[in-house]
């Protein structure tokens, strides 16, 4: 992340042209997730890097300025390429693909190392939101566990796989991909905000007490009403008998895992919630 000091020489003389291309170009060549990652303005104060400045009344953030202006970007891709690449990613023999769509915010990634102080999961080259197939498997095992009887343990075992610890570790019959937005679109975000009230609390400084001015930290989150396309496949170890019950029970189990537990971040908030 480099920091863009406004008083810097270098600042001074590139920023005004790389801000101009970056504008210019509109949503067919810069990457959103680049420019959240990379490209981030700070203010000075007292010679020092800060995200928030007073002038009187008012205040400029510079975190929320960001976010901004990342969520004007929208995506480079066409939506022709935005499918021929989903295509790809789901080219697994037997992929099995359905829709889910944010009941709520959602937030995944969001404790990911960041000099924002929180982050979001971004497919890299493109900037669109994504979940991980890791964090879609681990919601819907958590949720295996919380219902035992629901599926039973014989079928969590065949599905997810057990420990490598295990002396019988056994690999999972279904392969958990990411899953993606089922249509590109440059309406997938909006900012949120919170408010720690004990600021000097969490750092450590003082007491829990209502004497401390809290700042509101804004972050980026995607918007309720997104569909997205989640996938699964069967492993190399799953029986071509068996192919099919393992899919449909895994498709019931991450439908029923989503809108009951949701995934991501700040789900006692009621983020990351599915319907």
């Amino acid at each position: 992340m480099a920091i863009l000091l406004p008083n810097s020489k270098w600042t001074k003389e590139t920023t005004p042209s790389i801000y101009e291309y970056i504008k210019g170009s509109g949503n067919r060549i810069v990457n959103p997730s680049l420019i959240f990652d990379k490209y981030l303005f700070w203010g000075e104060s007292n010679g020092k890097p800060t995200l928030n400045i007073k002038s009187g009344k008012n205040r400029i953030d510079y975190r929320l300025e960001h976010f901004k202006r990342v969520i004007g970007l929208g995506s480079p891709l066409e939506p022709a390429r935005y499918n021929q690449l989903k295509d790809r990613k789901n080219s697994l023999p037997r992929t099995c693909t359905f829709t889910l769509t944010t009941r709520t915010r959602l937030i995944v990634n969001h404790g990911d190392e960041s000099i924002l102080e929180n982050s979001i999961a971004l497919y890299p080259h493109y900037g669109f939101p994504i979940i991980p197939g890791s964090a879609i498997k681990g919601a819907t095992r958590h949720y295996c566990e919380e219902f035992p009887d629901e599926p039973d343990e014989v079928l969590i075992k065949k599905i997810f796989g057990n420990s490598s610890d295990d002396k019988n570790a056994e690999e999972g019959s279904i392969i958990f991909l990411d899953a993606w937005p089922a249509s590109i679109g440059n309406n997938f975000f909006e900012t949120d905000v919170f408010t720690p009230h004990y600021q000097d609390y969490y750092q450590g400084k003082d007491l829990p007490r209502d004497d401390q001015s809290p700042i509101p930290v804004n972050f980026l989150a995607v918007r309720k009403r997104v569909q997205f396309e989640f996938a699964i496949a069967p492993s190399s170890i799953c029986g071509e008998d068996e192919a099919q019950d393992c899919i449909d029970k895994t498709v019931g189990l991450v439908t029923d895992a989503l809108r009951t537990f949701g995934i991501g971040a700040k789900t006692g908030s009621n983020y990351g919630y599915f319907k």
